[in-house]
């Protein structure tokens, strides 16, 4: 087993990094021809988070059958955290060891071992969205602000004309979004919904918030939120939330 890839820019990963660590303490990333693939499912089993990324994505990508890569994820946020907009991620794998490089003005090596974590069994779901909308992250990322300031249950509601992310708690809190708004991207409803979801679960993903450009939310009544942004260098990241019960 032997892999060595090469990331464009540290701070992007450094985001991806900072949201995974809050769903779970280890992971496995999965190296092989076809790209990158982290997968992690939080102890409640309340969240999902799986992350892709091409071959394209990276500067440099060298693998030899698969690799797998076992790692502290908290460490290795610290790590790449170190680095600037701009300085590279490498990683260098083989069976027992990794070395995680931090290259810009100067390069930084970081020799850890590699962990023997199992890739987590998630069973595959298929999920029939009925509002699916794209929006500006910003738009997203600014509602979530706003409902936390007043609990810890976000509801999100749309119909074929407007989204409604409401903040409930100690009062209520409401953001309305209108189809034809600069901030909407895509928006498509084939029938009312409506559900709820943990403001706790939810600002895991605003880390994201700093490098992707867009969101795109589907879900339905009191179904999953599948989240999915879109990396600025290849690749994406979706996030899948269990409802909250009434």
């Amino acid at each position: 087993m032997k892999a060595r890839i090469s990331y464009p820019d540290a701070k992007s990963f450094q985001s991806v990094m900072e949201t995974l660590s809050k769903i779970v303490d280890e992971a496995v990333m999965i190296i092989t021809n076809d790209g990158v693939r982290i997968r992690a499912l939080d102890p409640a089993h309340v969240a999902m988070i799986d992350i892709t990324m091409p071959p394209e994505t990276f500067l440099e990508y060298e693998v030899e059958g698969e690799a797998r890569v076992g790692f502290n994820v908290a460490n290795i946020a610290k790590i790449v955290k170190r680095g600037k907009k701009g300085d590279k991620v490498e990683i260098n794998a083989e069976e027992d060891r990794v070395t995680w490089v931090i290259a810009g003005a100067a390069v930084k090596r970081y020799k850890l071992l590699n962990l023997d974590i199992p890739e987590p069994e998630i069973p595959e779901a298929s999920f029939e969205f009925k509002a699916r909308i794209a929006l500006i992250v910003d738009a997203f990322k600014n509602a979530l602000r706003d409902a936390e300031t007043v609990g810890d249950t976000v509801e999100l509601e749309a119909d074929e004309e407007k989204l409604i992310i409401r903040g409930v708690g100690t009062a209520v809190t409401e953001t309305e979004i209108t189809r034809d708004k600069p901030a909407v991207i895509d928006f498509q409803v084939d029938e009312p919904s409506k559900a709820a979801y943990s403001i706790d679960y939810l600002k895991n993903v605003l880390a994201l918030t700093k490098v992707a450009d867009t969101v795109k939310i589907e879900f339905s009544s009191d179904a999953p939120l599948r989240l999915e942004f879109s990396l600025p260098t290849g690749g994406r990241v979706n996030y899948l939330l269990a409802p909250k019960a009434a």
